[in-house]
């Protein structure tokens, strides 16, 4: 995979909101794993260096994130792990992470994989859809990330990312 799939990354994050029946913000991540078969964890005694998984144990799947991050940041970090979910189970990443073994410093700073840059974009249309952000454009970026439960950051690149479809 050499390029961010960009369209099919919106429209699975949008099919899996309309699959979870998810029709207003805050996203419940909690109703999207349900819908998903997928169970939830909170884990205290995770390493800082991870924020969430998703474990895949035969048939089950269990996602799981860090309770001693802010919440922003577990809600995103879990919306990331589900775009892996959604758009990589067969074969992406290509660099197993688990518990026992977290992204190296070298990961974390470097450039970013197309499959890593399609997790972030999936995460944010997940918790940030446009449809949903055209009905609170009017509000500055705080109340809209108070809204929406996730972090100024997330807002400002959910807005530049849909420059023209909200300000037509």
């Amino acid at each position: 995979m050499s390029e961010v799939r960009n369209q099919f990354v919106t429209k699975m994050a949008r099919k899996v909101l309309r699959d979870s029946k998810i029709k207003a913000p805050p996203v419940d991540l909690v109703v999207v794993l349900s819908a998903h078969n997928i169970e939830y964890e909170e884990i205290e005694d995770f390493p800082d260096s991870v924020d969430a998984m998703i474990i895949a144990s035969e048939n089950t799947f269990c996602a799981a994130v860090n309770m001693r991050h802010h919440v922003h940041r577990r809600r995103f970090s879990l919306a990331h792990e589900l775009g892996h979910h959604f758009l990589h189970r067969d074969g992406y990443p290509e660099i197993q992470v688990s518990i026992d073994n977290p992204p190296s410093e070298d990961v974390v700073i470097g450039t970013k994989s197309p499959a890593e840059i399609e997790a972030d974009l999936f995460a944010g249309e997940l918790l940030v859809p446009l449809e949903f952000l055209k009905a609170a454009k009017d509000k500055q970026i705080p109340a809209l990330s108070r809204l929406f439960l996730v972090s100024e950051q997330v807002i400002a690149v959910a807005i530049s990312r849909h420059m023209k479809a909200l300000f037509k």
